[in-house]
Order: structure tokens, then sequence, then C-alpha cells
């Protein structure tokens, strides 16, 4: 969403910096794609970090950073941009992952 729209204001919040207006509409969304979603085969990249992507319908729709249950993840910060809306997951207070809402 542009900036200077009425009605809409950027708070920071526990995890970063979210948006107040639509909140409880992305946190449902991210929480059904979540009860969607399986973990596809995890690879680690040459500085070893693992990544776990997240597929819902033969679709990547995010990825964890560590092997967890996407089902037992919390809707952290989120943010607008070109391709979608991104949410990170969060998992005891740690980011570990994300996913894209079209």
């Amino acid at each position: 969403m542009p900036f200077g729209v009425p009605g809409w204001k950027w708070k920071v919040g526990r995890f970063g910096y979210t948006m107040e207006e639509g909140k409880e509409e992305i946190k449902a969304k991210t929480k059904e794609l979540l009860e969607k979603a399986s973990k596809g085969n995890a690879w680690r990249n040459p500085r070893g970090v693992l990544h776990v992507p997240l597929v819902v319908e033969d679709q990547v729709v995010g990825e964890l950073w560590e092997d967890l249950d996407p089902k037992g993840l919390e809707v952290g910060a989120y943010w607008f941009g070109k391709w979608g809306t991104k949410v990170q997951l969060v998992k005891d207070g740690r980011v570990v992952g994300f996913v894209r809402l079209a």
C-alpha cells in the first residue's frame, strides 16, 4: 500500500514493523496457508544454512531456516512488496522463515 493513504499507519511491533490496517486478515490468511503447507526437500547452501521450502498445491509459498512443523509457528511482522505480502514466521521469539501471500 502506498504511503499517505488515509487510515494506514505503520507501527513498530514485537517482531518488527507491521501495519495496523488488515492485521487480523493477514494473520488469518497466513494461518490458513500454514495449515495447508507441507515441507519440501530441504537443502543447505554453501555456508551451511538450512532451507526448507513450504509447499502448497505444488507451489513454493515460503521457506523455513529450521526443520520445524509449519502448523506450530506464529505470525510475525509483515510488509507489502512488489510481489505480494511477505510474512515472517516466528518460533519462541525468533524469526525462522517467511511466506508470501498473493
